[in-house]
């Protein structure tokens, strides 16, 4: 059904009710921007042999996106509240759709690692910029919804890049895998250009300029505890859980079960990821939702060092461990617009959310294996039980503040 100018414009109404088309809309622009680590996680295998290149340069092509949001995650917070967070989304994503077409040409791989480099910054204005807006539209009681919902983009962009993205691979090739995201992405774009309002006082602070200098406001932004605790929970989780997806089926010696645990486990830490979101907003407040989640992956970690008797026990710890890790990320996410003041504060947590999470993810999977190599399955449990220790010490922390609204 076709949406009239009338129905789908997100015009200046109450925040006592929730843009439910928008919020969904903004949820599929973080799938689509999750997308472009995904298509070259699965196609990994066929740019070595199309370019052939050493592994080392086809992994920095994957791993080149995350390391723009590792370096520059705060300083998009501050330029996306100047420039505007509707124009910085639609521009990523515009930037996006370039990247994925030019890909799809093939060109030297020179000229790919460059569309990557450029692609970090297109995903880094997508996660500081739609959540951002995802709040902004939301009412009170379903922000930790909202929240849930968006922090599973992430999982359900690899889940369909898993289904559809290989289908299409296998059918079409690279060429047909990138033009197939340019489609997508651009599509997306043009969608939320029609529905999203595109006055910019909606979606930024009101706050006057400070005229602080630019380290001024970076040393302020890491000094802020209502900025900074959020994002330390969640760089724990980002640290650990990746490093879990990725190890943990290797202690399964059946393969056929390996296989199956490495369908699941993502999906059993997204289904956690939502669950947290709506646990949150109607439950319990979303610190105390990590607290948990990190007592749960502790008690995880113990039980693996007991020995399991069987796989199917280990299995069992295994679920347990992701699906706790899983309820992290949408305690966390709903944390930000529950103590962030303003807007202006709302982006620098998310600009901040993905710097830490970023460092996380690049820091805790070679950590994780050098102590794999050494001790084996009990020396994972130990560095998931201090990385526990240091995030439910911030969860509690994050307890002693008060939420912005009261």
């Amino acid at each position: 059904m076709a949406i009239t100018a009338n129905e789908g414009k997100v015009s200046q109404q109450s925040t006592q009710s929730t843009s439910w088309l928008a919020v969904i809309l903004l949820w599929v622009a973080g799938i689509a921007a999750a997308m472009q680590f995904a298509k070259f996680s699965i196609s990994y295998n066929q740019v070595l042999n199309h370019y052939q290149i050493e592994p080392a340069l086809a992994g920095a092509s994957l791993s080149i996106v995350g390391v723009v949001g590792l370096i520059f995650g705060v300083t998009a917070g501050i330029i996306a509240n100047k420039v505007g967070y509707f124009r910085v989304l639609i521009g990523a994503l515009f930037v996006g759709a370039i990247m994925s077409f030019l890909q799809s040409l093939l060109p030297s791989f020179e000229w790919i690692l460059l569309s990557r480099l450029l692609e970090g910054f297109s995903q880094l204005g997508v996660v500081v910029a739609a959540p951002t807006i995802i709040a902004l539209l939301s009412a009170p009681h379903h922000k930790s919804l909202t929240m849930g919902l968006w922090g599973t983009f992430f999982g359900v962009a690899f889940a369909i890049s898993g289904w559809a993205g290989n289908e299409i691979l296998a059918n079409y090739d690279l060429s047909g895998l990138y033009f197939s995201h340019a489609l997508f992405i651009l599509f997306i774009a043009l969608v939320l250009l029609f529905v999203l309002d595109k006055n910019e006082s909606r979606y930024r602070s009101e706050l006057p300029s400070s005229g602080e200098s630019y380290v001024s406001k970076l040393m302020s932004i890491y000094r802020n505890p209502r900025t900074l605790l959020p994002c330390v929970v969640f760089l724990f989780y980002t640290c650990t859980l990746v490093s879990l997806l990725t190890y943990l089926p290797n202690f399964i010696e059946d393969a056929n079960l390996t296989a199956t645990l490495q369908i699941v486990l993502p999906l059993v830490s997204t289904t956690g990821t939502f669950l947290a979101g709506a646990i949150s907003q109607y439950w319990l407040p979303p610190q105390r939702v990590a607290v948990i989640a990190y007592i749960g992956l502790g008690v995880g970690a113990l039980l693996l060092m007991l020995n399991p008797v069987s796989e199917l026990h280990l299995c069992a710890i295994f679920g347990l461990m992701i699906f706790s890790a899983g309820l992290i990320p949408g305690a966390a996410l709903s944390l930000i617009p529950r103590l962030a003041r303003n807007s202006y504060e709302q982006g620098n947590g998310y600009g901040l959310i993905a710097q830490l999470g970023n460092l996380g993810a690049t820091v805790g999977p070679p950590l994780y294996a050098a102590v794999i190599a050494f001790s084996g399955i009990d020396g994972l449990a130990i560095v998931a039980l201090i990385a526990c220790g240091f995030g439910g010490l911030a969860s509690f922390l994050v307890g002693r503040l008060k939420p912005a609204s009261e």
